[in-house]
């Protein structure tokens, strides 16, 4: 896959591209992850294991320095009823000082791209996003729809993993 070439969407945001995340990353993935309320981001074992896994793919934005301001990371697996694959963004965070700057939609159309018929020919694509407006309305301007509210998880798991 060829990196994305330097994006501008408006005239006073500063360029970025993107590319597909490397091990050198481990912190700033770690710091984007904290952004997104989780206290204790990530470790850099647990981002190389991420990275190397052949069903998951971590995409970032880097500025022209290279240094990552944005990230979604895609999870993809074959599904039986399906017929083919199911594709899910599991996180998507694009740092403050960045936002509102078209990192999030180009991060969006990087998994878009990826999900199409040239590379992993996905046939469902999910999100799952908190109940804040904001969100919601991102996600509908990327094309998704609301189709429910229920998620359900193993509560003895979370526990036993301080989740």
């Amino acid at each position: 896959m060829q990196p994305t070439p330097t994006r501008t969407p408006a005239p006073d945001a500063p360029p970025f591209r993107i590319r597909r995340a490397r091990r050198g990353d481990a912190e700033s993935l770690a710091s984007l992850l904290r952004e997104m309320g989780y206290a204790h981001g990530s470790d850099a074992q647990t981002v190389h294991w991420v990275i190397s896994h052949p069903e998951i793919e971590i995409f970032v934005a880097a500025d022209t320095q290279d240094r990552p301001v944005g990230m979604v990371s895609l999870s993809h697996r074959p599904q039986l009823r399906l017929r083919g694959r199911i594709a899910t963004v599991d996180e998507l965070v694009v740092t403050e000082s960045w936002r509102r700057r078209g990192v999030g939609k180009a991060l969006m159309q990087q998994v878009l791209e990826r999900c199409g018929a040239r590379a992993l020919s996905v046939k469902r694509l999910e999100v799952s996003a908190y109940a804040l407006e904001e969100l919601r309305t991102f996600y509908v301007s990327c094309g998704f729809v609301q189709v429910d509210n229920l998620v359900m998880r193993h509560a003895d798991l979370e526990r036993q993993h301080g989740q």
